[in-house]
């Protein structure tokens, strides 16, 4: 085996245990929330739980022996500080979704995924990411009844 497809080889693990870690964290979190009397069961659990298990998915499907022989000039060798920014987003977004809220949560994932897929450092992304992560949390709580985290923003935006 040449140490191309060697490098190949751990590339592949590498993004197949960043996607078995990722979705068995959402797993988790998944079935850490509590649904609402009269809710079903899976309620606001059944997509996330899909996502987590897709992943899962994924992940393992980057263990197979044959894939990097498989892949053999058909793939790239891909970019590591994009998919480290990435997880980054995701890894902050995660840790302080409860301790600063919904919307610095989502915007820190915002903009560190699209650091990642850009290359670049862009305020635009920083705007782009408070619009959506405003509009996703009004959207969920006035407009489905749903209660995020507000965090910093509790003296403004009221909620816990």
């Amino acid at each position: 085996m040449n140490t191309e497809n060697k490098a190949q080889r751990w590339q592949g693990w590498g993004v197949g245990l960043v996607l078995l870690a990722l979705g068995a964290g959402i797993i988790f979190g998944t079935f850490s929330v509590s649904t609402l009397p009269g809710q079903d069961s899976l309620g606001p659990r059944l997509f996330p739980a899909l996502i987590g298990g897709g992943l899962i998915l994924l992940g393992l499907a980057h263990f197979r022996p044959n894939r990097a022989s498989n892949l053999e000039g058909h793939a790239d060798e891909g970019h590591w500080p994009s998919l480290a920014w990435m997880v980054a987003g995701l890894a902050i977004g995660a840790f302080t979704y409860k301790l600063l809220g919904f919307i610095p949560a989502a915007l820190a994932i915002f903009v560190l995924t699209a650091r990642g897929f850009a290359g670049k450092w862009d305020w635009r992304h920083v705007a782009v990411g408070l619009a959506v992560a405003l509009i996703a949390f009004f959207g969920f709580t006035k407009g489905l009844g749903l209660n995020l985290p507000t965090g910093i923003f509790k003296f403004i935006l009221g909620g816990h």
